[in-house]
């Protein structure tokens, strides 16, 4: 479990993925490299699907900050950087939560991130961040 202290109520993140997926055991800094285009396969040989927030959501700032220590227009600019020299692409970018559940539930390589109150039957939890 991560912690981290803000002053401010943050509602608890769940990092999920399919309930089948061979992701059973990925660390934070795992995910933080999937998130930040450094992990494109895992020693399984399986590709991530990473999925993201919309681009000003709350949640997706509180997710980046949590796990990068980095504030999120930084995230941003380093993905700006990355897409213009070509050398990756950012995650999957979806609406809200209940797309990004909807896209883990359907595919066994994803991985998303959601309120802890969203959590359904059809993913599994990795994860919390505080």
């Amino acid at each position: 479990m991560l912690w981290l202290d803000t002053g401010t109520a943050q509602p608890r993140i769940a990092v999920i993925v399919h309930p089948d997926s061979s992701f059973t055991d990925l660390s934070q800094k795992q995910v933080v490299d999937i998130y930040m285009g450094r992990l494109l396969s895992l020693p399984n040989n399986h590709i991530p699907l990473p999925l993201d927030q919309q681009g000003g959501s709350p949640l997706r700032e509180h997710f980046y900050e949590t796990l990068t220590e980095k504030p999120l227009a930084q995230i941003n600019a380093y993905w700006a950087r990355l897409m213009f020299s070509g050398r990756a692409t950012p995650p999957r970018m979806l609406p809200d939560s209940f797309s990004v559940l909807q896209a883990v539930s359907q595919n066994r390589d994803a991985i998303g991130y959601v309120e802890e109150d969203k959590v359904t039957a059809a993913v599994r939890v990795l994860f919390y961040i505080e």
